[in-house]
C-alpha cells in the first residue's frame, strides 16, 4: 500500500467509526479541539489530552502520556488517534512510534498546516530546551483522514500557517502549480477551490517522501525557508508558524539571488506572492542577526561548521546549498 492509499479526504466522523471499528481506540488531542468536536468526533473513546501550542511538544509531555496510556490498559494493538493541528499529530506519531516499540497511528489533522504539511510524510518531532524537533523519528501513519470542515473554525492567522507551506511546496516542486494560484489569495478560496490546492499540495510532498522517507537527499527541498523561519520562531515565540517560514522564505529568495543564479525578478515575483496572501517578508528588527545564527547553531540540519540551506535556481528548480554559517550570517547581514 503507497503513501497515497492511505490518504482518505473524507467526513472525518465517518471515517473513524469505519477505523475504530472492535479496535481499543485513545484519541490524543488539545482542549481546543476537545471544545469543538468531542461530542461529534471522539466521545466514546478514552482521551488524552494536552496543552496544545509548542511548548507542550517535549519529552515531559511524551512522559505524561506514556503514563496514561499504561492506566488504560493500552497495548500494541491500539489505535492512537492524533486529532488536532501541527503540534498534536507530531506529538501523537511520536508516541505511536515508540509506546511498546509501535503501534497503530491515524492522524485527522484539523488546521491547513497539518492538512498540506504536518500529518503528511511521517516526520515526528519533540523539542528540547527550546529548540525545535531536537528530538524525534520516521514513523508513516496507518492512515490520514483530511476533512476540510475543520478549516471552517479557523482564523486568517492559522489559515495563513498553512498557505505558507503550500507556496513553499509549489516553489520547490511544481512551476505550474505556482503559476496556477500565483495571484490567488488562497485561504479565501472557496470550499471546492480550497480543497483542489490541498490534494495538489499532499500529492507534491508525497511525492517527494516517496523517494527520500528519512529525508537523505531529495526531501531536504521541503525545507525551504526553514533555516531562518524556525529560528526566528525560536526567538519570537509569539511568531506564528507560518510568517516565520515566509520570512525565512524570502531570506532565501534574496540569497538564491546571490548564490544560485535566482534571477531578481523571479525573487521578486516569489516575494510578492507572497505578500499577497498577507504574509511578512522581512526580518523583524526584534531579533538580530547573531540571535538568529545562535539558533541555526542548534538545528538539526547542521553539519560541523556548514548547513544545508534550500535555495532556487528559478521557481520550480530548487538547490541544496552547503554554507558555512560564517557566511550565512554574513548574508542574512547583508539583505536585511
Amino acid at each position: 500500500m503507497s503513501l497515497r492509499d492511505q490518504i482518505f479526504f473524507s467526513d472525518a466522523a465517518k471515517e473513524l467509526t469505519q477505523l475504530a471499528q472492535n479496535r481499543k481506540v485513545v484519541v490524543i488531542t488539545d482542549k481546543n479541539v476537545s471544545f469543538l468536536y468531542r461530542d461529534k468526533l471522539f466521545k466514546k473513546y478514552d482521551t488524552i489530552y494536552v496543552a496544545g501550542g509548542e511548548r507542550c511538544k517535549n519529552l515531559r509531555t511524551a512522559d505524561d502520556i506514556y503514563s496514561k496510556l499504561m492506566d488504560m490498559k493500552a497495548d500494541r494493538d491500539t489505535v492512537i488517534i492524533g486529532l488536532g493541528g501541527g503540534v498534536v499529530c507530531d506529538i501523537a506519531g511520536f508516541i505511536a512510534a515508540t509506546y511498546k516499540r509501535g503501534c497503530s497511528l491515524v492522524l485527522i489533522p484539523t488546521t491547513l498546516l497539518a492538512q498540506v504539511d504536518a500529518a503528511i510524510g511521517g516526520k515526528n518531532g519533540l523539542n528540547q530546551n527550546g529548540f525545535k524537533n531536537i528530538i524525534g523519528t520516521f514513523r508513516q501513519p496507518d492512515s490520514i483522514i483530511i476533512d476540510t470542515g475543520f478549516l471552517k473554525t479557523l482564523d486568517r492567522n492559522n489559515l495563513n500557517n498553512g498557505v505558507a507551506e503550500i507556496l513553499k511546496t509549489s516553489a520547490v516542486y511544481d512551476r505550474k502549480f505556482f503559476e496556477k494560484i500565483e495571484h490567488t489569495v488562497i485561504s479565501e478560496l472557496n470550499d471546492k477551490k480550497m480543497l483542489s490546492v490541498i490534494k495538489k499540495t499532499v500529492r507534491m510532498k508525497l511525492a517527494v517522501v516517496k523517494d527520500d522517507p528519512e529525508e537523505k537527499n531529495l526531501r531536504k527541498i521541503l525545507n525551504f525557508g526553514h533555516t531562518v523561519g524556525h529560528a526566528l520562531e525560536l526567538k519570537l515565540y509569539w511568531l506564528h508558524h507560518g510568517a516565520a517560514v515566509s520570512v525565512g522564505m524570502a531570506a532565501a529568495c534574496k540569497i538564491s539571488s546571490k548564490l544560485s543564479g535566482l534571477s531578481r525578478s523571479e525573487s521578486e515575483r516569489f516575494i510578492e506572492c507572497i505578500k499577497l496572501n498577507g504574509l511578512p517578508v522581512k526580518i523583524s528588527k526584534l531579533v538580530s542577526t547573531p540571535a538568529i545564527i545562535d539558533a541555526i547553531v542548534q538545528d538539526k540540519k547542521k553539519s560541523g561548521v556548514s548547513i544545508d540551506i534550500i535555495l532556487l535556481k528559478n521557481i520550480g528548480h530548487p538547490v541544496i546549498n552547503r554554507i558555512e554559517i560564517s557566511r550565512l550570517r554574513e548574508l542574512i547581514d547583508d539583505i536585511r
